[in-house]
């Protein structure tokens, strides 16, 4: 590791993270070499966190190119949120695949380290440093990453995330069938009266009810697998939406209701990693 690498850890929650930002650029003709910048990603190892913010403003990118395709160029932040999503398990592998895939047209630069307490600001920041112009105002769809980045800040301002009976990636395969790949973020067991039976386990896991549907249907059957077995409950991160703002948020409402289910918008996020912090009795 460079001197300048081991500048950019940091201690959160007792974990030292290591971060990196990726800049990405438009390259018209690869034999000239002249690019334009724009994009940036932000990516962490220990914290398995990658998002990424693009420019809305190409004027740049038309002088350069007149003839670009500001369609393709436009859709890049929803291409690469959605590969980010569908990649969530694997992030390592997904970095080194997109450096090798995007080498023409789209280029992406060697990781530089940075410090990112908060990466949302890091981000936009980053995007103002090497590419200009105004920062994107926030997007109004979260996705599930940015979700659970959220909540990870909670805990670990909360001092939840290093107790040693707070789990991070819970696989459901204890309770469902060996082989199930599927994993909740976080959980713990619940307390219980002294000398008596625990009542079972709380699990958490972030969605966004706008953008994750299936997973919501998922997650709620997943959640029957696991009260076949054992008791439990099941705290849902998710942004914050107005009620029935559309179907699909209806759609991800209607899968998540029951008496085991405890939904949680980012809004709420402090309350509930301070009822985690009192039930763990940290």
């Amino acid at each position: 590791m460079t001197k300048n690498a081991q500048q950019h850890m940091e201690r959160e929650g007792g974990l030292l993270k290591r971060w990196f930002y990726y800049v990405v650029r438009y390259v018209p003709n690869v034999a000239t070499g002249r690019f334009v910048n724009i994009g940036v990603f932000l990516y962490s190892p220990e914290a398995q966190f990658l998002d990424c913010l693009f420019t809305e403003d190409f004027r740049d990118v038309k002088h350069l190119h007149p003839q670009a395709d500001l369609e393709f160029l436009g859709e890049l932040q929803l291409h690469f949120e959605q590969q980010i999503g569908d990649r969530e398990a694997d992030l390592e592998d997904y970095i080194g695949e997109m450096q090798a895939s995007y080498s023409d047209l789209i280029q992406i630069s060697e990781p530089q380290p940075c410090a990112a307490k908060e990466p949302h600001a890091a981000l936009s920041q980053l995007l103002q440093t090497h590419v200009g112009g105004a920062v994107p105002a926030p997007r109004k769809l979260d996705t599930r990453m940015r979700i659970k980045r959220r909540l990870t800040d909670a805990f670990e301002d909360h001092g939840v995330i290093e107790h040693k009976a707070f789990r991070k990636g819970v696989a459901a395969a204890r309770w469902t069938e060996p082989g199930d790949s599927f994993v909740f973020d976080f959980g713990y067991a619940l307390p219980g009266p002294a000398g008596g039976h625990s009542p079972g386990m709380m699990l958490v896991h972030a969605l966004s009810l706008q953008r994750d549907p299936e997973l919501a249907r998922n997650l709620a059957q997943k959640l029957q697998k696991v009260l076949e077995k054992a008791p439990a409950r099941l705290a849902v991160a998710h942004e914050d939406v107005p009620e029935g703002s559309d179907n699909l948020v209806r759609s991800s409402r209607d899968a998540l209701t029951g008496e085991h289910i405890l939904m949680a918008p980012v809004s709420s996020f402090d309350e509930l990693a301070d009822q985690v912090r009192r039930e763990l009795g940290a």
